[in-house]
């Protein structure tokens, strides 16, 4: 008897321990997996001349690609025409003027931020980049790329998105005598500098960027292969810790390349526009999804009718996206008339 409660007491201490050394066991947390961030980006978006008068006949620029522009987290456009009554006109052989009435449709179209940094933000004076900056801002747009002073047109845009911060910084490589670049005590737009790109890099490190995206308005026009400085200060961007380079100005989509595992896009082309050349009027929206360590981006190639983007038909986004690929040191799968690039 005594031998059977001896056991017993053995077996409920041991059952007990095992109980304890359970509850004990410290529980690991298993990370919640990270919502994807999907950012779209276009080419040259300019309001005025043409486009002016069909944007009165039909005021929605954006309506054949509102499943694309809409749809995502941040949509990052090129504002090619300063928004402004002014008649404050520069000498220049092409200016650019937009009706502020005209900013409406572009947040109606999903737009959140406007680099300004070009070579035509300034054909209507500081009164003209004024009133594009106020007009961006009374609409709910962002802007990046210009402002009072250098430092301030280099400052990085960030935008907080699914907790993590995208920082974008944007400057034109085109200075002439009608162009007034921002300097240390005048406003303007921010001219391409490495000295003052790589301080704007390192700035939004400070400010404690996840995702930094370096944009430049460069490149020369109608031309489909990205020159030398071009593809000398995308590399060192991205040598620097940026994360993509987007380009624009060229007018058409020029090459792909990843370097050291990141991609620049060196010109998306345009996006709305009233060029005639038929090679200005083939064009792609792409939309960059970033989840954890990994980037998927879709290229939408669009063909611009009567100034307006829409999407090329299966077999032209075909042929479109087959020719970019040839020019390009990266595969783009084809599937259902979308360009898929895996990163």
């Amino acid at each position: 008897m005594f031998m059977l409660r001896k056991l017993i007491f053995i077996v409920l201490i041991l059952s007990l321990s095992s109980l304890l050394t359970i509850c004990f066991i410290p529980i690991q947390k298993v990370p919640k997996p990270e919502k994807p961030i999907n950012i779209t980006f276009t080419g040259d978006v300019m309001l005025g001349r043409g486009v002016d008068s069909v944007l009165h006949e039909n005021p929605q620029p954006f309506k054949y690609i509102l499943n694309i522009t809409n749809n995502t987290d941040l949509t990052i456009i090129n504002l090619e025409s300063p928004v402004t009554y002014s008649n404050n006109q520069s000498e220049k052989l092409v200016t650019f003027k937009a009706d502020p009435q005209f900013i409406k449709f572009l947040k109606e179209g999903g737009v959140d931020v406007a680099c300004l940094a070009n070579n035509h933000i300034m054909d209507y004076g500081m009164s003209g980049l004024n009133d594009t900056m106020k007009n961006l801002k009374n609409n709910g747009i962002m802007y990046v790329g210009v402002g009072s002073n250098i430092q301030e047109a280099y400052k990085p845009l960030i935008v907080n998105i699914k907790g993590k911060k995208i920082a974008i910084i944007e400057a034109s490589e085109f200075v002439d005598e009608y162009s007034q670049p921002a300097t240390k005590n005048r406003p303007g737009f921010a001219p391409i500098s490495w000295d003052h790109i790589k301080s704007a890099i390192h700035q939004a490190k400070i400010m404690g960027a996840n995702y930094i995206i370096c944009e430049f308005h460069y490149g020369n026009e109608y031309h489909r292969i990205p020159n030398e400085f071009q593809r000398m200060i995308s590399h060192k961007c991205i040598d620097e810790g940026a994360f993509m380079v987007i380009g624009h100005h060229p007018h058409v989509v020029e090459s792909i390349e990843k370097y050291k595992g990141h991609l620049i896009f060196y010109s998306l082309g345009n996006c709305v526009f009233d060029q005639q050349n038929p090679e200005t009027k083939k064009s792609m929206i792409i939309v960059v999804t970033i989840k954890n360590t990994s980037t998927t981006v879709h290229i939408y190639p669009i063909k611009i009718v009567n100034c307006y983007p829409q999407p090329m038909d299966a077999e032209e986004a075909k042929i479109f996206l087959k020719e970019l690929e040839s020019y390009s040191n990266i595969k783009i799968k084809y599937e259902n008339g979308i360009g898929i690039i895996n990163n």
